[in-house]
């Protein structure tokens, strides 16, 4: 029967393997006390009118998904969420090859700013100023068009990483 010794070399690769994986923790990282928010409206300080509902459509799925907290009336709240649009912006990504002076594709950028206050007490929980979701996408028609095509996805990346923002952002 065989067995097996610790050598110094075993023993300090696994802290160190081990050790890399100590600040991680799964599920939620809110308060405890936090497991409901209310999502008004988002504004929009954009040129660009309407994006606030599709905006906010995306922001309240993504909470959904998640599952961190639960979206209830604002007096049922425990804390709410205020986002506000602050860019948004269209670039061409390619050309048609065709015709080098013809966009064929597109990245709409959205971004956004989020604070997150207690209902109890006014306490600011999350703020993010710097928030960016994008999306990238053919010319089909015209370019209005084709820009509200790219309006959903861009805001749906846009409502991930407030979302993560919101549930990942606490200290231990």
């Amino acid at each position: 029967m065989r067995h097996f010794r610790f050598t110094p070399i075993v023993l300090v690769s696994s802290l160190l393997l081990f050790s890399g994986c100590s600040g991680y923790k799964l599920g939620s990282q809110l308060p405890k006390d936090i497991s409901s928010v209310y999502v008004p409206t988002v504004r929009n300080q954009t040129d660009e009118p309407l994006l606030e509902n599709e905006a906010t459509r995306a922001i309240l799925e993504q909470i959904q998904s998640d599952g961190s907290l639960k979206i209830v009336s604002e007096n049922e709240a425990d804390a709410i969420l205020y986002a506000t649009l602050t860019t948004y912006e269209i670039e061409a990504l390619s050309y048609d090859s065709d015709n080098r002076s013809t966009p064929s594709e597109y990245r709409l950028r959205l971004g956004a700013r989020i604070e997150m206050v207690r209902t109890d007490n006014g306490q600011v929980l999350v703020r993010n100023s710097s928030l960016q979701g994008r999306d990238d996408f053919p010319l089909v028609g015209d370019l209005t068009s084709a820009k509200q095509n790219g309006l959903p996805g861009a805001a749906e990346d846009l409502a991930r990483y407030i979302v993560a923002a919101v549930t990942e952002a606490w200290p231990d």
